[in-house]
């Protein structure tokens, strides 16, 4: 009798595990953005619960370049969701993964905000178009959209880790570093020390067309399609743009999008996919 009761639970546990959707995702840094993201997360996989039947989440931290978190988003073992920032491709390395075709962030990691050190905002006040910007030499991320501002014509240096481009901005290596206006903190660390010279940019806002899409790795194909059932709905229903309002819009209006001037840096890829932000709605920032 009990052998039958053991095959019987272990045919439960067995059902409940194959039946379980196990979402690995891996954050590169611990802050505001990763939690938008992991909210998203939550909230599609919650929303096809009825649909799809329970699931897990687990997360890691860890600081992997791009090219690695591809590599194992594609293996589908440590990783098997991630958020990529550009238009969609369908050659080159990410054609195998799963494309969930839903901006995550209703165009804003293209509204870029300088950060450069406290002595120099004179000579960012004086720029008046993407002319005057060229002639700034600038500082972005290895594996970041790098190429938007070299097909535009400006002096880039990529160092490979977010540290480094922090060391050079305060070493003097060069003058700015664009970052998107959801992710730039009001205050910095190197070597775990606050370096308060470097501060956001008062005056500009620079835009470029640039989307930030989740992706699956190719071994999950039902955990693709669950998410991408989860986060049309919440496009549909405006449950995305709830969530975005709640993570970020407290930050937004500190930065004072709507008083700053906007300068426009082409991007070469710009398929025309990416719906472009109603200008008003940066009246609310």
């Amino acid at each position: 009798m009990w052998r039958l009761l053991l095959g019987g639970m272990l045919s439960f546990l067995a059902t409940y595990a194959q039946a379980t959707d196990v979402v690995k995702y891996i954050a590169n840094n611990v802050g505001i953005s990763e939690d938008y993201y992991l909210d998203v997360i939550e909230t599609a996989l919650k929303i096809t619960e009825p649909k799809y039947g329970a699931y897990k989440v687990e997360v890691s931290y860890e600081q992997l370049s791009s090219e690695r978190k591809q590599e194992l988003l594609v293996l589908g073992e440590r990783l098997n969701i991630d958020r990529i920032v550009g238009f969609h491709k369908t050659h080159g390395p990410r054609n195998t993964l799963l494309h969930i075709n839903v901006p995550l962030l209703r165009g804003f990691m293209g509204y870029r905000i300088l950060l450069i050190r406290r002595d120099s905002q004179a000579r960012f006040d004086a720029v008046k178009n993407i002319d005057d910007l060229r002639k700034i030499p600038l500082g972005f991320g290895k594996g970041w959209e790098g190429y938007i501002y070299r097909k535009n014509g400006f002096n880039l240096t990529e160092p490979i880790s977010f540290d480094s481009l922090l060391k050079m901005l305060a070493g003097n290596r060069y003058d700015f570093i664009p970052l998107s206006a959801i992710e730039i903190e009001d205050k910095y660390e190197i070597d775990h020390q606050p370096i308060d010279r470097l501060v956001p940019e008062q005056h500009l806002l620079i835009h470029t067309q640039m989307p930030n899409y989740f992706y699956v790795s190719p071994q999950a194909p039902v955990l693709a399609a669950r998410l991408n059932l989860g986060l049309k709905t919440m496009q549909a229903d405006g449950t995305l743009t709830k969530i975005f309002e709640k993570h970020f819009a407290s930050r937004l209006k500190r930065l004072h999008l709507k008083e700053r001037q906007i300068i426009e840096i082409p991007n070469p890829e710009n398929d025309g996919s990416l719906k472009e932000l109603d200008r008003s709605e940066l009246e609310k920032y």
